[in-house]
């Protein structure tokens, strides 16, 4: 080339150090998502039972009926138990229709339900009534993820306040009602 002739392109070893950086960015963006996903699963895993809970509360009052919800401790699902209509009553149809199961996340489960009435359940499959007047047994689930190796950031508390409905999600511990209850009865 001629030394007044201008340059068209890029030489090799610019287009090398482009591809290297495009890598790196590439490998360090795979990388910080891989680290996110866990948690994602396992917030879905918790906002998902708890639009359940705040749903089937909601049908029941709405509906005059009584819904339950059927968790299965062992399978790691749960599922909506609603109540026959006349029509269907008429047709034969049991009391109760269990509906599919709904599973949990990859790599999320449910560690126990603890109720306010009774010791934690860890194993089975356990029932909660949802009552036309808006009551029902109040209940923590804790959910685990075996992904995440943080404690404090590994799990997650649904608990339906058994007079409001109320759904709240507590990241970390939460306190039992056992827990709760001691340190009431010490003030």
């Amino acid at each position: 080339m001629s030394g007044g002739a201008k340059r068209a392109g890029f030489t090799l070893i610019e287009l090398m150090v482009v591809i290297v950086l495009l890598g790196a960015l590439v490998a360090f963006g795979t990388l910080r998502i891989d680290s996110m996903v866990p948690s994602a699963r396992l917030d879905k895993g918790a906002r998902d039972l708890g639009q359940m809970l705040s749903r089937l509360r909601s049908l029941a009052i709405f509906s005059g009926r009584t819904y339950l919800l059927e968790y299965d401790l062992d399978a790691q699902t749960y599922r909506m138990v609603r109540p026959t209509s006349l029509a269907e009553q008429d047709e034969g149809l049991p009391d109760y229709i269990e509906s599919d199961w709904h599973e949990l996340p990859k790599r999320v489960s449910i560690k126990a339900i603890q109720f306010s009435d009774r010791d934690a359940e860890t194993r089975g499959r356990v029932r909660v009534e949802f009552s036309p007047t808006g009551e029902l047994v109040g209940h923590l689930i804790h959910i685990l993820s075996d992904e995440i190796l943080e404690e404090t950031q590994n799990r997650y508390t649904v608990e339906i306040n058994p007079i409001t409905g109320l759904v709240t999600y507590t990241l970390g511990v939460h306190k039992s009602y056992d827990q709760v209850r001691s340190e009431f009865e010490f003030r």
